[in-house]
């Protein structure tokens, strides 16, 4: 008996030692034992999040507390965030503790939209979508009626960038009628303020500005007899806007350390209110659309757009860009002057690529691209113009 005892004790403490040390190992694990978290895509930021639980997400915390967000974007933003699983309880968290597209913007940063997270898609422009689209309107000399001439973008407080045949008091020898308006704000023509309902709720812009214009300045380079329409290019000067907002704000221009897309590959967005089919049936006689629709279009290698077009007898230059190209998806004529755009997504600004200067009159056509006026090629003539005034 007494032999046993220290064997039993022995047996004990090695029993109580595994269970002390599994114990150990219990408690450690937490500390050691990281769960790995999906990645996930967060609306507006390049970088990536992990799906957690909203309780384990402090950025989550912050905008249902404070985001200073109404209540359509509030619900679109937590829409678009979920992942994982299917009650809503996770969510795509940030590394930072916040969300990138809720910090405080400055009231002259440019090339920025409003934070809507619905999927924008389709040829209808959002309501607050491009907030620097403009609308270059003519007064019939003989009914006083005032009719869409085209379109164009606003890249200052003071300035509006259009094409210089919008503009030009001529064309092919024929007087135009007086440019009588530059509109900002504008999205439906037949509404002011603009309204849409989106999940249940009335999202309304701010009313229409029609302005003067003050001065119109056309590129001196530009030769509107000619077939190419090299550097067709005008600003038109206007009182000074009031402060920026979601409905109202100018767009980048393409300063060398923004992505303009010119390359291959590239993609870009035109919009405007140009003629269009799509609008045929209840709208009259009306020859343009009377909502901003949109177009993404691919960027064409400048070989292969002047190789179309020498085919035409129409010789473009290096100051010319082309997109398009596609059946059915282009910008066409009464779209001249409206802004071919371009996502940096480095520094996630719209930037002005280019402005649209002419096609063929059967716009759409699969292999004709459309030529733009590439606004790169005259930023010089553009900010001198602008600085000093």
């Amino acid at each position: 008996m007494i032999a046993t005892v220290p064997a039993v004790w022995a047996m004990t403490l090695t029993v109580g030692l595994m269970m002390l040390t599994a114990v150990g190992r219990a408690r450690r694990l937490p500390d050691s034992f990281v769960e790995e978290k999906e990645d996930c895509a967060i609306p507006q930021e390049l970088a990536k999040g992990t799906c957690r639980s909203v309780a384990d997400c402090p950025a989550y915390q912050k905008i249902t507390n404070d985001s200073g967000l109404n209540s359509i974007e509030q619900e679109q933003f937590e829409e678009a965030i979920r992942c994982g699983r299917r009650d809503g309880s996770e969510v795509c968290c940030p590394t930072l503790d916040r969300y990138r597209v809720f910090e405080e913007l400055k009231d002259e940063v440019c090339g920025i939209q409003a934070p809507m997270f619905r999927i924008r898609g389709g040829v209808i422009a959002e309501i607050d979508e491009f907030p620097w689209t403009a609308m270059i309107l003519r007064q019939n000399r003989d009914s006083g009626g005032l009719y869409y001439h085209c379109g164009g973008a606003l890249i200052s407080r003071n300035f509006v960038l259009t094409a210089a045949h919008c503009i030009s008091p001529d064309v092919e020898e024929k007087k135009q009628d007086p440019l009588k308006f530059v509109r900002l704000r504008e999205y439906n023509i037949y509404q002011d303020p603009d309204c849409m309902l989106d999940s249940g709720f009335l999202d309304c812009s701010d009313e229409k500005l029609d302005y003067k214009p003050r001065k119109l300045l056309l590129h001196p380079s530009f030769n509107l007899d000619s077939a190419a329409h090299n550097h067709d290019l005008g600003l038109i000067e206007i009182d000074s806007v009031p402060p920026y907002s979601d409905f109202l704000r100018p767009i980048c221009l393409p300063e060398l350390d923004l992505e303009n897309g010119a390359r291959p590959g590239g993609v870009f967005n035109v919009a405007g209110w140009g003629q269009t089919d799509f609008f045929d049936k209840g709208f009259g006689s009306i020859s343009f659309s009377p909502i901003k629709l949109k177009v993404v279009l691919p960027f064409v290698a400048p070989d292969l757009c002047k190789d179309v077009y020498e085919g035409m007898n129409v010789p473009l230059h290096d100051s010319q860009l082309c997109a398009g190209g596609r059946k059915a998806k282009d910008s066409c004529a009464g779209d001249s002057g409206s802004p071919l755009m371009h996502y940096d997504r480095k520094t996630a600004v719209w930037v002005l690529t280019g402005v649209a200067s002419f096609g063929v009159r059967d716009c759409g056509r699969a292999g004709v691209p459309g030529v733009y006026t590439n606004v790169r090629e005259h930023l010089s003539w553009i900010k001198q113009n602008i600085q000093n005034t």
